[in-house]
């Protein structure tokens, strides 16, 4: 499972990998969509509302589509923020003092009130709108990727939504592509 992309929301974004040219539905049935929420950390045993599959397919269109808006600085659909809003409208921070022997902190837990998956990436989706700039959003360089990521460094240069994958994969052909050039000469 991608999880690489500094954000849940995009990581459900990144549900349609391309893995050797066919494309994977992570969240296409409900056995796959159990154990992205799991790996997600999202609780899904508990809900008093199932995840229906379409509505995330859907849901996960709309926020490919906002990636690309936010990323150009363009003015997010209105029906997306209306999906967005009901998701979360029953959603609570519950707060609770704990003390662990050594401190004393404040514990907050997001309570979902709707279904699980779906609320918990609008719920993250809209805590992002509130502290992203535009220019951290990127397409993965390799043109065969369809990864997508929000780059947290210092100096913003990511250009691979993995160096295991994608960037190793441009530096062994440019390896291949000088050593070519040398063997030509």
């Amino acid at each position: 499972m991608p999880f690489l992309g500094g954000s849940l929301w995009i990581d459900f974004v990144n549900t349609t990998p391309v893995i050797k040219g066919t494309a994977l539905d992570l969240i296409g049935d409900a056995s796959a969509l159990e154990r992205w929420a799991r790996q997600a950390n999202i609780e899904t045993a508990l809900a008093n509302a199932p995840d229906d599959p379409a509505a995330l397919q859907d849901l996960r269109a709309q926020l490919a589509d906002a990636f690309d808006r936010l990323a150009a600085s363009k003015p997010l659909p209105g029906d997306l923020i209306a999906t967005i809003n009901h998701l979360i409208q029953h959603s609570a921070i519950r707060r609770r003092i704990v003390d662990t022997g050594d401190t004393i902190a404040l514990n907050e837990h997001v309570e979902f009130a709707g279904p699980p998956v779906a609320s918990a990436v609008a719920w993250h989706f809209a805590q992002f709108l509130g502290n992203y700039e535009h220019q951290r959003l990127r397409h993965c360089d390799n043109p065969a990727c369809t990864m997508q990521f929000y780059d947290v460094g210092k100096n913003n240069r990511r250009r691979w939504c993995t160096m295991a994958l994608c960037g190793n994969r441009d530096k062994v052909a440019q390896y291949r592509g000088r050593k070519a050039v040398a063997r030509a000469d």
